[in-house]
């Protein structure tokens, strides 16, 4: 399937980079940011993202409908909310635990929320989507095989969830959607399909 939409990924590692070579093979257009301006990325993006526009991390949601949010959790102290605005965010993060998270952060965590309902609070205005985090850098660039390798989708906005299910399937997945964000924490670190492919029958009963 290919996705006429263009999509930016605001971090240019190793997640965020992996996410943009499996656009590309998607026929999907990707505008990509990171702390460097676009003239520092030209060569990194060169070797590891040939096909993506580098742009300002402030200027990553113009033109898209779909921001993938690819940078450490740590890190998020530098990702302004207004460059989001009321875009669909994909919060493709993990929690690890050696990670020093921001207090905001921390705080959300202790009041028993998921890694991206606390993303969500610190993104106010955009529709926050947890999806492609358990599906290592490996896997995005491993040869698709016959049987349907299944990509999580968790949200509180079953629309927002629905076109980042056609995005999924682009990038060469088959999408399951939960039934809200919460249940993004069962795609997390130590969960069992974490970097482990499953079948869309697998992961439905996962996600449950």
């Amino acid at each position: 399937m290919s996705l006429s939409k263009p999509i930016g990924i605001l971090g240019a590692g190793r997640a965020g980079t992996a996410l943009a070579r499996a656009a590309a093979r998607g026929g999907v257009e990707v505008r990509i940011a990171s702390t460097r301006t676009p003239a520092q990325m030209r060569y990194h993006l060169l070797q590891y993202a040939p096909s993506a526009t580098a742009v300002r991390a402030q200027d990553v949601a113009q033109g898209v409908e779909n921001v993938l949010l690819a940078v450490p959790q740590e890190d998020l102290d530098d990702v302004e909310p207004e460059w989001i605005g009321d875009r669909i965010l994909v919060d493709a993060t993990n929690r690890w635990e050696e990670e020093p998270l921001p207090e905001w952060f921390e705080m959300g965590l202790a009041e028993g929320l998921s890694s991206s309902e606390v993303v969500a609070r610190r993104f106010p205005t955009a529709r926050v989507v947890k999806a492609l985090n358990h599906i290592s850098h490996w896997g995005m660039d491993a040869p698709r095989s016959s049987e349907p390798r299944a990509a999580a989708i968790a949200s509180n906005d079953a629309a927002a969830a629905a076109e980042v299910g056609q995005l999924v399937t682009a990038l060469g997945f088959e999408p399951v959607i939960a039934s809200n964000l919460s249940a993004g924490i069962r795609t997390e670190p130590g969960t069992a399909y974490f970097n482990v492919a499953a079948t869309p029958e697998q992961m439905s009963r996962h996600l449950l």
